[in-house]
């Protein structure tokens, strides 16, 4: 019989009989059984082939195929000297005949390459062991900042069994969910005043994907205020920063002793010089930069915010300016494996401050959800090319039907693809609808208080 979701887990008893290992279970399952039929190719196929290039003896930036800076990529070797012991899949992918078509439709990123369902779930394993440790971190996060259990746990399944970051894990198998986890150990690791490794675990997460960058003024603010009364504050500051410094270099050596610095740096650089991926016009681009550029003033104005802090309002305005600033950065462009940094401190804010903020969960989880399956039947070419359970002739009749015209000349896909991220914007946009409506609207001198207020007084005069 299960224990009460406010019951501790005191044992490894009453641990499975924690609705907590219920949850994780779930999660779990959900994902294996995703895992190895669905991935989005055009991306699977990119780690399949920088594994065959470290393989060969190229290293990450030898050949052709690696954009990102190195962290991934360590993980990716890793996961290659693993696969040399133990693993022995003989084949990661091949180009499939009957899957040439796919590459007619040039307005969407489809390849017909094809990676095999062993690899598929071979390479996803080590995002699902990284998304139930970053749901351990938020539950270890609110349980920390409110004692209770209750929501402790609920913030743990508001992550894990979102179906946002089901699917980023699941199907489109982006990492992510890594640069989150680097950056929720860095707070944790600055709360606890462990600076030198909070600063290396900034720089983790700043390697892994560069959205964490924008905590840097907000982790700085924090580190003052909390030592603005002992004399320390530059100096755990300057610790925190050489923390970072060390872990950048450490983490560059390779690059740097081998003079592919810039190479490592692409992915970053490459968004000054080139469109984003997603649309890949200049104007769209330029719009990108644009919230780049506006989310770092926004980013050093709620840093300036916190600062201005008592110690007793640091923790809670943090975790509010965090959310803020998150879902500015992802004003544009919200594509869905960009949107799971913003799932931890929606899922903290809920249970900790606000319940309202569960419906912009909720819009950015079901649109993120919908804009990975507007890939429709070509996810499954995993599918279809290495096991009996769907033939590839059936599957590429459907992809073709996704691709007809349908409603006012939009494909099905089309439709999926602008309504899965006209739903992710509404989920962004209401979490600043939800800041704005709790200040001026429902606040203590608020609109809608002026509003009862006058009415309650002209009603008294009848």
């Amino acid at each position: 019989m299960l224990n009460s979701i406010s019951s501790p887990i005191t044992s490894f008893n009453s641990l499975i009989r924690h609705p907590i290992f219920l949850i994780a279970a779930a999660g779990i399952a959900v994902r294996f059984l995703i895992i190895p039929f669905m991935g989005v190719g055009y991306d699977s196929d990119f780690w399949a082939t920088i594994i065959r290039n470290l393989d060969s003896g190229q290293g990450l930036y030898g050949l052709e195929g690696y954009y990102y800076t190195p962290v991934w990529g360590y993980v990716l070797s890793f996961e290659s000297a693993f696969h040399e012991l133990f693993s022995h899949i003989d084949v990661m992918g091949l180009r499939v005949p009957e899957a040439f078509p796919l590459e007619s439709f040039t307005d969407w990123f489809f390849s017909s390459t094809v990676t095999s369902v062993a690899f598929n779930a071979w390479v996803k394993v080590p995002f699902v062991i990284c998304d139930l440790i970053v749901g351990y971190l938020i539950y270890w996060l609110i349980k920390d900042k409110t004692n209770d259990m209750r929501k402790a746990t609920i913030g743990f399944a508001l992550w894990f069994l979102c179906p946002l970051v089901i699917g980023v894990t699941a199907i489109s198998g982006m990492f992510d969910t890594f640069s989150v986890l680097f950056i929720l150990l860095c707070i944790i690791m600055i709360r606890k005043d462990k600076l030198f490794l909070g600063g290396v675990l900034f720089s983790f997460a700043v390697l892994t994907k560069f959205f964490p960058f924008y905590f840097v003024f907000i982790l700085i603010a924090y580190i003052l205020v909390m030592h603005r009364g002992d004399g320390r504050a530059l100096r755990s500051v300057g610790t925190a920063a050489a923390g970072a410094v060390i872990a950048f270099v450490v983490l560059m050596a390779p690059q740097i002793a081998e003079g592919q610095l810039a190479e490592s740096l692409l992915f970053i650089t490459a968004r000054a010089t080139a469109g984003d991926g997603i649309i890949g016009t200049e104007f769209v681009f330029n719009w990108a930069v644009a919230v780049y550029i506006a989310a770092a003033a926004v980013s050093a104005f709620l840093a300036y915010r916190l600062w201005k802090k008592g110690r007793d309002e640091l923790d809670d305005s943090f975790f509010k300016y965090a959310l803020v600033m998150t879902a500015f950065l992802f004003v544009y462009p919200p594509a869905p494996q960009y949107l799971v940094l913003l799932i931890p401190f929606l899922a903290i804010f809920i249970v900790t401050k606000d319940h309202m903020f569960k419906w912009s969960w909720l819009l950015v989880s079901a649109g993120g959800l919908c804009f990975i399956l507007a890939g429709n039947y070509v996810l499954l070419m995993s599918l279809g090319a290495f096991t009996d359970l769907m033939s590839l002739d059936h599957i590429m009749e459907m992809v073709k039907s996704f691709q007809t015209p349908a409603l006012m000349g939009f494909s099905p896909m089309s439709i999926m693809y602008y309504v899965g991220g006209a739903v992710q914007y509404l989920g962004i946009l209401s979490v600043f609808w939800y800041f704005i409506k709790s200040r001026y609207i429902d606040g203590p001198d608020g609109l809608g208080v002026r509003i009862s207020r006058s009415f309650s007084y002209k009603r008294s005069k009848v």
